[in-house]
C-alpha cells in the first residue's frame, strides 16, 4: 500500500501538465482582481451618469410632448 502511494506521489511530482493550468489560473485571478479594482474606482462616475440620463428623461416627459406613435399607424 505504501509503495503505491509513493509511486503515485512520485508520478505527482514529475508530472508537469497541472502547472499550466495552475499557471493560467493565477494570471486570470490577477486580471480579475484588475477588473474589480478599476471598477470599483469607475462605479462613482458610472452612477453620476446614470442618475444624470434619469433626470434628464424625466425632464423631457414631463414636458408634455405628445408621444408619437412609431408603428406606422
Amino acid at each position: 500500500m505504501f509503495n503505491k502511494i509513493s509511486q503515485i506521489a512520485r508520478k505527482l511530482m514529475h508530472n508537469s501538465k497541472g502547472q499550466s493550468a495552475t499557471e493560467y489560473m493565477l494570471i486570470l485571478a490577477v486580471v480579475v482582481l484588475t477588473l474589480v479594482a478599476a471598477a470599483s474606482k469607475l462605479i462613482p462616475y458610472f452612477e453620476t451618469g446614470v442618475k444624470q440620463l434619469g433626470s434628464n428623461i424625466t425632464k423631457d416627459l414631463q414636458k408634455d410632448h405628445p408621444m408619437t406613435d412609431m408603428g406606422g399607424n
